[in-house]
């Protein structure tokens, strides 16, 4: 997640259905550098202040916020009714987001030390590091999990973020990381992702965001309607034995963050290709997403319409194009052991769904 993204000004919007996670935020870049200046300067209650103001009359003079903000919003409080309290409803959860990009250009500017960032399940935690195998860190669009990541410093396994590389993102890794997998790296992403699972390591990406066809991904309950999630960590995780640790970091007070180990979700051994296989594992990813929200409304920050109808989206994780292949001159494929974890690999993702180039918010 671009940790200076805002929301979507109409001017930005794209008609382009495969843009529609990877707008332009609201605002220029000279605005975005005068936060960053103000926040250096007057520290982070300038910010808030700034923030707040801000907010507030982008939620006044825009409708596409209070469009976007209201596709969960409708759901999560069907009972708020009148254009009184949507609107506050809507600034509420704006001011809410400003707040955490402010603190993670805090975190940015003048580290960890000046936010708390605090793990409730350290020793469990601990445990599950200890153990020979890694496991798929999954997180989504709530609370502030760039944040919260800080707190893994403490943890004795390699950390590698699924994500577009941008210049930001070195904040969001520990000592202890191996970097990021561009998801963009086609065939080459999947082996780097299971080979680091085979090692023992931390994968972690998110479970809310898909793009293109449906074939990845499958129909889960959330927040009272269906909407479609990909099905790609479960299926690493039956690929490689894996578990699958949901976790998201709320803001539980002005200076602190907590990461919170939300589900452990085991997913069975070789479960193969279909993806309603994988639905129960996605429901209970889901599920532990909606309970957050119960217990912080105000911090869910997916400001994409997750139940409208799919026509054509495709998989964060999945390809759009590609054959296998086995090349004898790609060093990917130096081992037998890499060979074999490809041959594995082709039966959990089709060979038109691996990891395609798409745009990453």
């Amino acid at each position: 997640m671009n940790t200076r993204a805002t929301f979507s000004s109409p001017a930005s919007e794209t008609k382009d259905p495969s843009a529609h996670w990877a707008q332009p935020g609201l605002g220029r870049n000279w605005q975005q550098q005068f936060f960053y200046w103000l926040i250096r300067v007057g520290g982070k209650a300038r910010g808030y202040h700034m923030s707040h103001i801000v907010t507030f009359g982008y939620v006044l003079l825009y409708p596409s916020i209070r469009r976007r903000c209201r596709f969960y919003l409708s759901r999560r409080f069907p009972d708020h009714k009148g254009w009184i309290r949507r609107f506050l409803d809507t600034y509420r959860l704006a001011r809410t987001y400003g707040a955490a990009l402010v603190d993670m250009t805090v975190l940015e500017i003048f580290g960890s030390r000046a936010i708390s960032a605090t793990c409730p399940e350290h020793d469990r935690l601990i445990q599950l590091c200890a153990e020979p195998r890694g496991f798929v860190l999954l997180h989504a669009h709530v609370g502030s999990f760039q944040i919260g990541m800080s707190a893994l410093t403490q943890f004795p396994k390699r950390v590698s973020i699924v994500m577009i590389p941008e210049t930001r993102a070195p904040m969001l890794l520990g000592p202890q990381s191996t970097g990021m997998i561009d998801p963009r790296a086609g065939l080459q992403g999947v082996i780097a992702m299971t080979d680091a699972l085979l090692r023992g390591e931390i994968v972690t990406m998110m479970g809310d965001r898909i793009f293109g066809s449906d074939q990845n991904t499958v129909a889960v309950q959330f927040l009272g309607d269906p909407v479609l999630f990909p099905v790609t960590p479960y299926r690493l995780a039956s690929a490689t034995g894996t578990p699958v640790l949901v976790m998201a970091a709320p803001k539980t007070s002005p200076n602190s963050y907590e990461l919170r180990l939300l589900k452990v979700i085991e997913v069975p051994p070789n479960l193969g290709r279909n993806a309603q296989d994988y639905a129960p594992y996605a429901q209970q990813f889901a599920d532990s997403i909606e309970q957050f929200t119960r217990e912080f409304p105000w911090q869910y920050y997916n400001f994409y319409d997750l139940w409208r109808d799919a026509p054509s989206r495709i998989d964060c994780y999945g390809s759009a194009s590609g054959r296998w292949s086995l090349t004898p001159n790609d060093s990917s494929f130096s081992t037998p052991q890499r060979v074999a974890h490809l041959t594995k690999m082709r039966l959990y993702f089709s060979p038109h769904n691996v990891i395609p180039a798409i745009k990453q918010r």
